[in-house]
């Protein structure tokens, strides 16, 4: 798994919604965004061959009024590279053999690619009746203004502008403007957890670009608690880390693992009983054994 996955697969689903008006603002106005499902779990059987296995996020949204659904599939690449669109594609028709419902792909990249959010089309250059091209949108946040984000109501928007080109501001300067607008914002300290992380993540500074680091403005209590968030992000990655080899070794043990028995696993916050169970698999009989409650 790439660097990147576990904390934009957690960010965007964290702020799925706002990801979707920031990206495609005219559809995610026909959807209700408060009834979303991530899918992407159970596609791993019928992943195709050129594709990693697993898509990165895959989600239903119903389409209001309407009583039917938007399937929405995003890929997270940390650079634009050749081949996209045939992967993309790869994942709509394999997606498209399982579901019945229309797909939106969306490929994010956080270097290179096209400026900006545009619509991308596969062999587009075959125009005849009959014919159908592949269409899907990219979004390639280092060719993005991290100014113009910081200045939109979406959230997500303010720590994506971490990844996007400073403009005038140094990178001490973009790091305290995407931190107070999250740090000001009406947010649960989980929200604020994510969209720290991913700020913290892509802005390091050097000891004397941290000199001209400050938060002016900003209570000394908020402002020592983005430190807090930090470290509770690095918690909650080592018990999720617990959890997907826990589960892993479940696998290979027992074979496919029950949807109540990885609910039961998300249950657990104890890192020293993870790792306790993980101990275990290869000596009990069966999940039972394992007593997770």
């Amino acid at each position: 798994m790439a660097p990147h996955d576990p904390l934009f697969k957690s960010l965007l689903r964290a702020f799925f919604a706002g990801f979707l008006r920031l990206v495609a603002p005219d559809l995610a106005a026909r959807l209700d965004l408060r009834a979303v499902a991530f899918l992407d779990k159970e596609f791993v059987a019928t992943a195709p061959p050129r594709t990693h296995g697993i898509a990165d996020l895959l989600a239903r949204a119903p389409l209001q009024g309407t009583g039917r659904f938007l399937l929405i599939h995003v890929e997270i690449e940390s650079r634009a590279r050749r081949g996209m669109g045939g992967r993309l594609r790869d994942y709509h028709r394999a997606i498209q053999a399982r579901h019945e419902e229309p797909v939106l792909s969306i490929v994010v990249y956080l270097k290179g690619g096209p400026a900006g959010i545009c619509e991308q089309e596969l062999d587009g250059d075959l125009k005849a009746p009959g014919l159908t091209s592949f269409r899907y949108l990219s979004f390639s946040l280092s060719r993005c203004s991290a100014a113009e984000y910081l200045a939109k109501p979406e959230p997500l928007a303010w720590a994506l502008a971490a990844l996007m080109k400073r403009g005038g501001m140094s990178k001490a300067e973009l790091k305290r403007a995407c931190l107070t607008r999250i740090l000001e914002a009406p947010l649960t300290d989980a929200e604020r957890i994510e969209l720290v992380n991913c700020v913290e993540t892509y802005v390091q500074l050097t000891s004397g670009e941290a000199e001209e680091f400050s938060l002016p403005g900003i209570p000394e209590s908020r402002r020592a608690r983005t430190m807090l968030y930090k470290v509770t992000w690095a918690d909650k990655m080592m018990g999720e880390g617990a959890r997907q080899m826990l589960c892993s070794l479940l696998e290979d043990r027992f074979g496919s693992v029950p949807e109540e028995v990885k609910a039961k696993l998300q249950r657990i916050r104890s890192l020293e009983r993870l790792n306790r169970l993980a101990k275990k698999v290869y000596s009990v009989e069966s999940i039972q054994d394992l007593r997770l409650g």
